[in-house]
């Protein structure tokens, strides 16, 4: 009967077991446990990245295409209107030297050597054209106006000796350029004088420089008779604004297409 007895609680504790084995887990058990990784991840981060890069280089195949397509007719529309297809030459016997946006013009008159030079950088003064209107109302269109290049231009007159130079910094006055004015009226003026050294490569700013604001003008009107004698003139005066207009615009068509070649490189 003893062993019957002891047999009763190993009996049941293997039956508790087999309960708890296959009884299911509680709910509170279920919350708690980790939930199970997907094995695959279709949209990672480094699929996220390419996708952003992807689209930001669409767009700026996008913008690049039509910044070219506009080029090439902004250069053919140039090319249309385009005067001179070579640089026109000087009368007078000046000789031109170019290089990039900068002109020289070299004439020996008597032994004297007179040299001219301008930039064509900004030398296109800017238009301020009102609006007008109608009587009803309405804009009235006008023809966009004629670019003219009016720079200024350095003058500088060496004698025999060639020990100074005498140089005479010129402008085109605002107010004269494009009116018709009387024959005797200058269309370009001297605005400072100065002595320069020929041995020097580079001009001192501590030399005496004459401005003419406030020059009497009869002295004024020596200096321009001086220039007149030597061939700076208002007939050179005009072909020197003929000759920037054509070598700007000429250098204005060659950014454009080197920068359309520059927007469509890879």
């Amino acid at each position: 009967m003893l062993p019957l007895l002891r047999s009763v609680p190993r009996a049941l504790g293997h039956a508790v077991a087999g309960l708890r084995a296959a009884a299911p887990a509680s709910p509170l058990r279920q919350l708690l446990q980790p939930a199970p990784r997907p094995c695959a991840r279709p949209f990672g981060l480094l699929s996220i990245n390419w996708l952003f890069f992807f689209c930001i280089n669409w767009l700026f195949l996008l913008g690049d295409k039509a910044f070219v397509e506009f080029l090439s007719d902004e250069i053919k529309e140039e090319k249309k209107i385009q005067k001179h297809k070579s640089l026109p030459k000087m009368s007078g016997g000046w000789e031109l030297e170019v290089n990039g946006t900068e002109a020289k013009l070299v004439r020996k008159v008597a032994g004297e050597k007179i040299t001219v030079t301008f930039n064509i950088n900004n030398s296109i003064p800017p238009t301020f054209d009102g609006e007008e209107s109608s009587s009803q109302g309405q804009k009235v269109e006008e023809q966009e106006p004629e670019l003219t290049s009016t720079p200024n231009f350095v003058v500088e007159v060496i004698k025999k000796d060639g020990k100074k130079a005498l140089v005479l910094d010129c402008h085109y006055p605002e107010d004269e350029v494009g009116q018709e004015e009387e024959a005797e009226s200058d269309i370009f003026s001297i605005k400072e004088v100065s002595f320069q050294s020929t041995d020097e490569s580079e001009w001192k700013d501590t030399n005496y420089t004459l401005n003419t604001d406030s020059l009497d003008w009869a002295l004024y009107d020596h200096l321009m008779d001086f220039l007149a004698d030597r061939g700076v003139d208002n007939t050179f005066a005009d072909e020197l604004v003929e000759l920037s207009t054509a070598l700007e615009h000429q250098e204005y068509i060659t950014f454009l297409e080197d920068l359309k070649g520059f927007v469509k490189s890879q």
